[in-house]
């Protein structure tokens, strides 16, 4: 993301870039990795996008990493690699570091600004932040060991395959699970509304055409989308609901832990939002330039 402050407060995009390395593959192995092959392409494409950065000759630049790289035994390898490639010291950020800047990139959304209260979920590849905000300031911030990768590695033996009840019922279960024992509550929600972010979240919101940003999708409607997608094999996923081919394997992974996780927070409707831990870094570095003289 390449940013600049657009008004008082607004985080304005002027470019943004994603590379689909996908490199927490190992993270459900014992003990949890980073894959050589992971290593290496991880490093490229942060290389290639802090070229991309470098042609708008920004002012600042900060690259973290999250839950793939902060669990894995094999982090500072990983690390010294990409330092090498691009010349970047990578920050790895702790889980409540990682959903602070979830929830401050969130706040810069001018679709939000009438949503004091509503409970964010951010689902990545390792991990799920849950963090509930009550009249705008964040009550309870977790990161969860439930990100779509983890959970698709561990529970789904053929992920081009139809989700079977098992599985579903097997992942749902263990979402439940890690949500007690992070002491989040069962219907703790601080409203009835959720707020979903992350790549899961921007699938979603452009797979139903009736999304409106100001009154969101039911439960329910999430609900049964899931279900279509978990009973369709990975072809009928891309050909027939537009879930990109990058993502499709581990896609009923993440819409089953969300519609668990929604469930068990007593949230019954979802709104989406672009804005999520890059803004929020963006954010603080802007703001950190703002306060130099």
């Amino acid at each position: 993301l390449v940013a600049e402050r657009s008004g008082a407060a607004d985080v304005h995009s002027v470019h943004f870039d994603v590379d689909e390395t996908r490199i927490g593959e190992g993270i459900g192995e014992e003990p949890p990795r980073i894959l050589p092959e992971d290593v290496e392409r991880g490093a490229l494409a942060i290389q290639r996008l802090v070229h991309v950065a470098e042609r708008y000759e920004v002012d600042s630049l900060r690259a973290v990493a999250t839950s793939a790289v902060r669990d894995a035994g094999n982090r500072n390898e990983f690390c010294r690699r990409v330092l090498e490639l691009s010349g970047c010291k990578l920050e790895v950020l702790s889980g409540l570091d990682e959903a602070h800047f979830i929830g401050a990139g969130l706040q810069t959304d001018p679709n939000l600004q009438e949503l004091p209260s509503f409970t964010l979920l951010d689902m990545g590849g390792g991990s799920l932040e849950c963090i509930h905000f009550l009249e705008g300031r964040a009550t309870l911030a977790r990161s969860l060991n439930l990100g779509a990768v983890r959970l698709a590695s561990r529970f789904i033996t053929d992920r081009k395959e139809p989700l079977s009840a098992a599985s579903d019922k097997a992942i749902q279960s263990h979402v439940r699970g890690v949500f007690e024992d992070a002491a989040i509550a069962a219907g703790s929600a601080t409203s009835p509304i959720a707020v979903l972010t992350g790549g899961t979240a921007a699938i979603l919101a452009a797979s139903h055409s009736e999304y409106a940003p100001d009154q969101g999708l039911s439960r329910d409607h999430l609900v049964a989308f899931h279900l279509k997608i978990a009973n369709a094999h990975f072809d009928e996923r891309t050909r027939d609901h537009g879930i990109p081919e990058s993502r499709a394997d581990i896609f009923p992974a993440a819409t089953s832990a969300l519609c668990a996780a929604l469930e068990y927070l007593g949230c019954e409707r979802v709104r989406f939002s672009r804005r999520n831990l890059r803004f929020g870094v963006a954010d603080a570095l802007l703001r950190d330039l703002e306060s130099t003289p």
